[in-house]
C-alpha cells in the first residue's frame, strides 16, 4: 500500500518575535509547515491539539519554561512521538536538561545548519516529504516577500487553521491612496510617497512574526496568524492605523481592508478575493 507523504510540521516555540521570524522563513524556505507560539503555556494546550512532528524549543519562556514543556513532551504517551530540537544560547542549562531532547543547537544558528540537523530527524520516515520553496522570495522593489511566498504561506496558515479551530487569522490589503502627498517643509512642494518609503512605513507598524507582501503595483497584503477571535481583529487593525499615523509621514492616506479567516475557506483565491471586497467597501474594516 502506498503511503502519501506530507510536509513536516514544526512548532517554533520561541518569546523572541526576531528569533521566531527567522527560523519560520528559514523552516518555510526549507519546504517545512510552521506555526510560531510565544507563551509556554499556550505551547501545551496547542501540542494536544496540533501534534506536530517537530518542535524547536527556547528554554526560557513566559507561561511555562521549555524545560518544563520538554518534560511534558517526553513524558505522555500522546506527545512523545514529537520530535524536539532545544534551540539555546545556554549551554550550562542544555547539559543538565533531566529529559533528553532529539537534539540541542547552540545559538546562533546558520539556515544550513538548522535546515540540515532538522531534516536528519525525518531522513528514514517516508511519510514525510519537505518541498522548499525554490523561488526568490522577495520583491526587488521594496524588499518585502512578494506574492508567491505571501500565498506559499497563506496556504500554511489556511491548513493550520483547519487543524486549530480557534485559531483563526487575519489578512488585510493596504493600498496607498493616489492623492497622497508628504509634506517636507513648509515652503518646499508636497511630494508623493514611492514604495519603499511606503514600505518601510508599513513594515515598521507590524510585528515581525507579521507576514507583509507587495503584490502588484502599490497593494500590499499582510497576513496575521493566530487570532482568537474578531474583536482582536479589529483591535489589530485600530493599532495599525494609530501605528501608522504616529510616523512622520503621517500625511499618508490609505486604503485598507480586512477579513478574518477561518478553516472553512475552500482554497487562497476566495480569501483574497473577500480581502478585495473588504478594501472597496470604503476602506472598513470588513470581519466576513
Amino acid at each position: 500500500m502506498n503511503i502519501e507523504a506530507k510536509t513536516p510540521f514544526v512548532m517554533i516555540i520561541e518569546d523572541d518575535r526576531d528569533i521566531a521570524s527567522y527560523y519560520r522563513h528559514v523552516m518555510d524556505m526549507a519546504g517545512y509547515r510552521t506555526e510560531i507560539v510565544a507563551n509556554g503555556k499556550v505551547a501545551v494546550e496547542n501540542l494536544y491539539k496540533s501534534s506536530p512532528d517537530i518542535v524547536l524549543l527556547d528554554l526560557n519562556l513566559p507561561g511555562v519554561s521549555g524545560v518544563e514543556v520538554l518534560k511534558i513532551l517526553k513524558a505522555d504517551d500522546r506527545l512523545k512521538q514529537i520530535r524536539v530540537v532545544v534551540v539555546t544560547g545556554y549551554s550550562e542549562i542544555a547539559a543538565d536538561l533531566p529529559d533528553e531532547p532529539d537534539l540541542v543547537l547552540m545559538k546562533p544558528v546558520s539556515p544550513n545548519q538548522l535546515t540540515d540537523l532538522v531534516w536528519r530527524l525525518f531522513q528514514d520516515d517516508k511519510t514525510m516529504e519537505k518541498r522548499p520553496f525554490g523561488n526568490n522570495p522577495w520583491d526587488k522593489s521594496t524588499g518585502l516577500y512578494n506574492r508567491s511566498f505571501f500565498i506559499h504561506r497563506l496556504g500554511f496558515a489556511l491548513r493550520n487553521c483547519r487543524e486549530i479551530k480557534e485559531n483563526m487569522f487575519g489578512v488585510l490589503l493596504v493600498s496607498p491612496d493616489s492623492r497622497n502627498r508628504v509634506r517636507t517643509k513648509p515652503d518646499m512642494t508636497p511630494k508623493v510617497p514611492g514604495l519603499p518609503e511606503f514600505a518601510k512605513l508599513l513594515r515598521a507598524s507590524l510585528r515581525l512574526t507579521d507576514t507583509l507582501a507587495r503584490f502588484d503595483k502599490d497593494n500590499f497584503y499582510i497576513l496575521v496568524e493566530n487570532i482568537q477571535g474578531r474583536e482582536i481583529l479589529s483591535m489589530i487593525v485600530n493599532r495599525f492605523q494609530s501605528s501608522l499615523a504616529k510616523h512622520s509621514m503621517e500625511e499618508i492616506r490609505f486604503n485598507i481592508g480586512a477579513i478574518l479567516c477561518d478553516g472553512s475557506y475552500n482554497n487562497i483565491d476566495e480569501i483574497l478575493r473577500d480581502v478585495k471586497a473588504a478594501q472597496s467597501n470604503s476602506g472598513r474594516l470588513n470581519t466576513l
